[in-house]
């Protein structure tokens, strides 16, 4: 399994921007540990959210996410309610792309999600 860690300014107040449309906090480091680190999932996709101190530089900060996607799949009988969970952030519509599934992107926290069917 593959879990990536995405590096945010503040990974507190970005897991909060996940959890508004739908996805779980699965754990928060405490602040003060040392470890600034949050684990948030959207039906069993999973990424950790980190600090972008020591891993992007001020110059790269604009840059956070630049040429990554991440494709994560749901079950068919949630992505309409997720779909709508996420319409607060502007997705791309909901439509079957070129290649069959059916799938809508959006961008949380910096990063390019691609969420489609099973």
């Amino acid at each position: 399994m593959i879990r990536p860690i995405l590096a945010c300014i503040d990974p507190y107040k970005t897991a909060e921007e996940f959890a508004a449309v739908g996805w779980k906090i699965d754990f928060s480091q405490p602040p003060e540990s040392g470890d600034p680190l949050v684990g948030v999932s959207l039906c069993g996709n999973s990424v950790l959210l980190g600090v972008t101190e020591g891993y992007v530089s001020k110059e790269q900060l604009p840059h956070i996410g630049c040429g990554v996607e991440i494709y994560m799949t749901v079950p068919n009988e949630q992505i309409r309610e997720i779909y709508e969970n996420h319409l607060k952030l502007n997705p791309t519509e909901l439509t079957v792309q070129p290649w069959g599934d059916m799938a809508f992107e959006v961008n949380i926290g910096g990063y390019q999600f691609m969420i489609a069917v099973i």
